[in-house]
Formats: structure tokens, C-alpha cells, sequence
């Protein structure tokens, strides 16, 4: 684990919440980010407080807010309009790669949270899902009862883009990629 020192500045902890809180997809509270970070809750506060005034004194596209009994970077509202036009136009563009892959994760394995799908595929999907959600081939079919984080599953739009009737009419997985049980394994250890 990655422990920054007692004595150590600020500026060696700030960049590691800034790499944390870049691909949580719900607050994160100072005390999981102390234990994360192996410092003091009182040096993630002061941190966290600093990044947040550093945004907000630069301008920044986004701003850190602490909610919901933790932290998360949101876009600036004032922004909104260019997010909104920039997620629904590229509704006229072909899905990327990632965005087919994300979905084909949670076409296999709904309903599945966002950290079940990051694990799968071994990268952040926060982005991804937002488009997916966007475009709606995907919605939220509520919480999953150990994490609380929200679960995802595929639309009826979905199944219409796809040709199909159900879900029953996926193709099965390929015998090369891992079985559901390793798949269940990577989720469990997130």
C-alpha cells in the first residue's frame, strides 16, 4: 500500500486524491482516504479543502464537493450546457471500444455496479456508463444490498439495437474468455 509519510507536505498527498478521486463513483469519506493514503484523517481534511479552494480559485472546469458524508469531483454547473451537448451529439457517433466492452460486461453479468464492471474490465467506466445511460442502453435497476452502490442492466433499446427479443438470445461466451466463475471471483475481490 502507498503510505505517505507523517512529515511529509501536503503536495505529496494531493496528487494521490486527486488519482483516487477521479475514478470513485460515489463520495469517499476522509477517513477511507486516510486509511488509503496510510496518513491522518486531520491531512486528507486539509488537503481535500485545499484542492477544493485550488479549483474553485483557478476557474476549473469541475470543482470538488464534499457530500453525502464525503468527497467527489463534480462537473462546474455553469459547464452543464457543454457536458449535455457534447454527451448528446455524440449519440450520432459509433459507441467506442471501451463503450461496447462496458457494455458487453453488463449485458453478461446485470445487474452489476460500476466497481464490479471497473473491476472487470480493469480500468475507471465511470465515463462510459454516463454515455451508456446517455444513450440508454443501459438504466439503473437499483442497489446492490452489500455495497450500496447502483446496480446497472441493459434496455428494451438494447435488445432493439441488437435484434433481439431477450437476453436469452446472446450469443454465449466465448470458451476463451473466463468463466463466470472467475469473472464472479475479480467482483468479489473488489
Amino acid at each position: 500500500m502507498f503510505a505517505v509519510p507523517e512529515d511529509e507536505r501536503s503536495d505529496r498527498i494531493e496528487p494521490a486524491l486527486e488519482a483516487i478521486l477521479l475514478v470513485v463513483d460515489e463520495p469517499v469519506t476522509e477517513g477511507l482516504l486516510a486509511q488509503t493514503l496510510g496518513c491522518a484523517v486531520p491531512a486528507v481534511t486539509r488537503s481535500l479543502r485545499g484542492l477544493a479552494a485550488e479549483y474553485d480559485e483557478a476557474g476549473r472546469g469541475f470543482e470538488l464537493r464534499q457530500v453525502a458524508g464525503g468527497w467527489r469531483l463534480y462537473t462546474r454547473s455553469e459547464y452543464a450546457p457543454y457536458v449535455e451537448r457534447f454527451v448528446l451529439e455524440g449519440q450520432q457517433a459509433r459507441l467506442t471500444q471501451a463503450a461496447l466492452e462496458t457494455l458487453a460486461v453488463i449485458a453478461y453479468k446485470q445487474p452489476v455496479t460500476r466497481s464490479a464492471v471497473s473491476a472487470i474490465r480493469g480500468v475507471s467506466v465511470d465515463g462510459v456508463i454516463r454515455t451508456l445511460l446517455t444513450r440508454g442502453l443501459i438504466e439503473e435497476s437499483g442497489t446492490d444490498p452489500d455495497t450500496g452502490g447502483y446496480q446497472y442492466r441493459t434496455t428494451t433499446l438494447f435488445l432493439e439495437k441488437l435484434g433481439l427479443n431477450s437476453l436469452e438470445e446472446l450469443p454465449a461466451l466465448a470458451p476463451l474468455l473466463p468463466g463466470m466463475d472467475a469473472l464472479d471471483d475479480v467482483i468479489a475481490a473488489t
